[in-house]
């Protein structure tokens, strides 16, 4: 139930409206979320969970197929790659990843819109990372509390 609700929300947080330069400080919350789920519950949700949810980016974002469901497994693949090692992270550690991870996939998005022969513009990068991490926090708590009062 907590997965879904935590979808519906980054849904909506993703289909507000904003425009010119606060563009590119709108986090791209369904990477969050979907991350999120990746790193607390690794043995319940996985790259499959995080494709899906890239095809429903996809589907929001009105992209062509497959370019978020690219990224968010791809993304996703790294955080249950060292979940023996997330464990141990506090959650200035998990921002750092965070913000790692966020940059790689705005770079692998970008990637592909230049396999695709879309000009892309990669200022706008540091930023996107930096509004992605700003918001993590409340995700993060989200996310443990829910995990709390299911185990």
């Amino acid at each position: 139930m907590g997965v879904i609700i935590s979808i519906a929300m980054a849904v909506v947080l993703q289909l507000i409206p904003v425009s010119g330069y606060f563009l590119l400080w709108k986090p791209n919350f369904l990477l969050l979320v979907a991350v999120g789920w990746v790193i607390f519950q690794p043995s319940q949700w996985g790259v499959g969970f995080a494709a899906a949810v890239g095809l429903l980016a996809d589907i929001i974002f009105r992209s062509p197929i497959g370019l978020h469901v690219l990224t968010f497994s791809i993304i996703a693949a790294i955080p249950l790659f060292l979940t023996g090692l997330l464990v141990y992270f506090s959650l200035i550690h998990r921002c750092v990843f965070l913000f790692l991870l966020t940059i790689l996939a705005e770079i692998l998005r970008n990637m592909v819109f230049s396999m695709w022969e879309i000009p892309t513009d990669y200022s706008y990068i540091p930023m996107a990372a930096l509004a992605s991490v700003s918001v993590w926090p409340f995700i993060d708590w989200f996310l443990q509390d829910v995990n709390q009062k299911r185990n």
